[in-house]
């Protein structure tokens, strides 16, 4: 069952790839879909459980973003001064910090609302849904023709 299922993801996957660029809102929310129904699997969620977890995990998602959002916007390229590299560096503690107190937060709220043992599971979940994705989009660009290697004359 959790390979058809799996399965059946990976091909909703691939479908929704080829309409990415053209409509990625769209992408993102096929892709979302996908990751509620893998980590709901995973965790084995009862439709109980889910109704209370996922609020709380998409705004989790939402606020982690930004963060890290910030901390793309942060970064420096090409050369640049050791007062501004110490500037970053200390930006990138303050980042990884606020990072490591949103998780503290939400893994209150969290084990409030279903069982810690599935709390724990759930940071390998995202890892393996992460994991099955970017090993998806690999495959399809090492079988596209757009990234074939070109024959030489």
């Amino acid at each position: 069952m959790k390979k058809l299922i799996l399965v059946t993801l990976t091909m909703i996957l691939f479908a929704g790839w080829s309409h990415a660029q053209q409509d990625k809102k769209g992408f993102e929310k096929r892709l979302n879909a996908m990751r509620v129904a893998f980590i709901t699997q995973e965790l084995d969620l009862s439709s109980d459980e889910a109704k209370v977890f996922w609020p709380i995990y998409d705004a989790y998602t939402a606020e982690r973003k930004t963060l890290r959002k910030e901390k793309r916007t942060t970064r420096k390229s090409g050369n640049i001064t050791a007062d501004e590299a110490e500037e970053m560096i200390e930006g990138s503690f303050e980042n990884d910090a606020k990072e490591i107190e949103l998780k503290k937060k939400y893994y209150g709220q969290l084990k409030s609302v279903i069982p810690v043992e599935k709390v724990a599971k759930l940071a390998q979940a995202e890892r393996t849904f992460r994991n099955k994705i970017l090993k998806a989009a690999k495959e399809r660009r090492k079988n596209s023709p757009r990234h074939s290697p070109r024959k030489k004359k």
